[in-house]
């Protein structure tokens, strides 16, 4: 029997998490006394948590809430540093696009070795023959990936060549979504980690991680703030497809445990902008004037 979970978007959908992660939300508003009491030589640091707040009141106009069956439970946490420089190399080396542009950069690497070698003096030998290790270890790299690339790609196996042009196509779209951010860096070369740029990495990886695990949606309920109501499901929950209808048993439990789930985000998601709008009023005191 494969594994049934549920997860629960808010922040736009940009922040998934588990239920059992969620239910501690707390609904507790916070005091303007306590505010007060901190003074007016943390008015930066209040700056810093009105921004906060506000990010979230920006991302929170609807509610989405998944069943899905799994083939496998990760225990792979967000990363985001780790996340974003995997996935610069994933695009580029998992990708036919990235493998192109790569053979292209190599083409044009080689070229100019060459024409620096036959000029160079005997002491500049030494740096050429650095440059040359880099070279012949970078394209040992891509000539590796490029195999693994067509390997996949010719499989005879249904199921494996399905799970490749799969794999393909999320990190296309994420090399598309990767350059539509305005991704700022520090000189070393790390990422400028903000609240906006958490949210957009963490939901790319919640879309790789949803396709290296061969995640399937079953049942998905959507509510926002202006009362629009949307609830989807597959149709092997209620009509055969080729053989592959899901019992009946367990089609059940798909209903009965994305219901449970969708009523308890909702409780959640209630609980949690009844709380920013609490913190809003009682920051309005110390708003800048």
């Amino acid at each position: 029997m494969q594994d049934l979970t549920n997860k629960n978007k808010s922040n736009n959908g940009q922040a998934t998490s588990d239920l059992t992660t969620t239910a501690g939300s707390s609904n507790q508003p916070v005091s303007s006394k306590n505010i007060a009491a901190q003074g007016s030589s943390q008015s930066g640091s209040l700056n810093d948590f009105r921004e906060t707040i506000k990010d979230v009141l920006e991302q929170i106009t609807w509610l989405e809430v998944n069943t899905m069956i799994v083939s496998n439970i990760t225990l792979t946490k967000f990363d985001v540093q780790d996340f974003y420089t995997d996935l610069i190399e994933n695009t580029m080396y998992k990708t036919e696009g990235g493998l192109r542009d790569i053979k292209k950069a190599l083409l044009e690497r080689s070229t100019d070795l060459k024409q620096k070698g036959a000029l160079l003096s005997q002491n500049e030998l030494d740096r050429h023959n650095r440059d040359l290790e880099i070279y012949n270890r970078d394209l040992g790299i891509y000539k590796r990936a490029e195999r693994t690339f067509s390997d996949r790609q010719s499989s005879v196996d249904p199921r494996q060549k399905e799970q490749f042009e799969m794999e393909t196509a999320c990190y296309e779209e994420v090399s598309r979504k990767i350059q539509q951010l305005n991704i700022s860096k520090n000189p070393d070369g790390s990422l400028i980690i903000d609240a906006q740029m958490t949210r957009s990495l963490r939901k790319l990886w919640e879309l790789e991680q949803s396709v290296l695990n061969g995640e399937r949606i079953c049942a998905q309920t959507k509510l926002s703030l202006d009362g629009d109501l949307t609830n989807r499901f597959i149709e092997d929950l209620f009509v055969s497809n080729s053989g592959k209808k899901i019992d009946p048993t367990i089609a059940k439990l798909v209903f009965d445990l994305h219901n449970h789930a969708a009523e308890n985000a909702e409780r959640q998601w209630s609980s949690l902008i009844i709380t920013c709008v609490n913190l809003v009023k009682d920051l309005i005191p110390f708003r800048n004037k």
